[in-house]
């Protein structure tokens, strides 16, 4: 049994779907939280309806952090865009991990404040791994940097959905 001042971390099926989460956000800032509004929206992640982040269930919510995403998934294609693990940009991502996480925490009823310190930190691993990955495949195997992006994009999508669908979010 543990003392009151043992440190206990859960890592349950939950947690590992949360941080897996989370970390799409480091790899596109918009996406998790787009993805959990779709979800929220759709109704496959019922138990945020009675938290702070019930807003995310908003049908109008869930299409302006679409149209945010989209926009950010086009934008990542052009050079002007800066690192993601520059100072802005990976502050982003650490917010949008940390909101990721603290929402499906607090949908489990579990602290929202573990989720988002859990959530930020994996975007940021998210972060530094996808940028170290996409440098890796762009110059060491000659990959265009926007065909890696559209790459990322797909794999952002697919796994972003996957975690969020109804079995996922339900606890099943």
């Amino acid at each position: 049994m543990p003392k009151n001042s043992d440190l206990v971390i859960d890592v349950s099926p939950d947690t590992l779907r949360t941080v897996a989460f989370a970390a799409i956000g480091g790899v596109r800032s918009m996406a998790a939280p787009a993805l959990l509004a779709r979800s929220a929206s759709r109704g496959d992640v019922p138990g945020l309806r009675a938290t702070p982040f019930a807003a995310l269930g908003s049908n109008r919510v869930s299409n302006v952090l679409q149209v945010l995403m989209v926009g950010e998934m086009l934008g990542d294609k052009t050079p002007f865009i800066p690192s993601r693990v520059s100072a802005g940009p990976l502050f982003g991502r650490a917010l949008s991990g940390a909101l990721a996480g603290s929402a499906l925490f607090a949908s489990r009823r579990r602290q929202g404040v573990s989720g988002a310190l859990l959530g930020a930190a994996a975007a940021l691993a998210g972060a530094y791994a996808a940028d170290r990955l996409r440098s890796a495949t762009t110059q060491g195997l000659g990959l265009p940097d926007p065909i890696f992006g559209l790459l990322e994009d797909g794999v952002v999508l697919f796994s972003g959905n996957r975690l969020l669908r109804k079995g996922f979010a339900s606890g099943s």
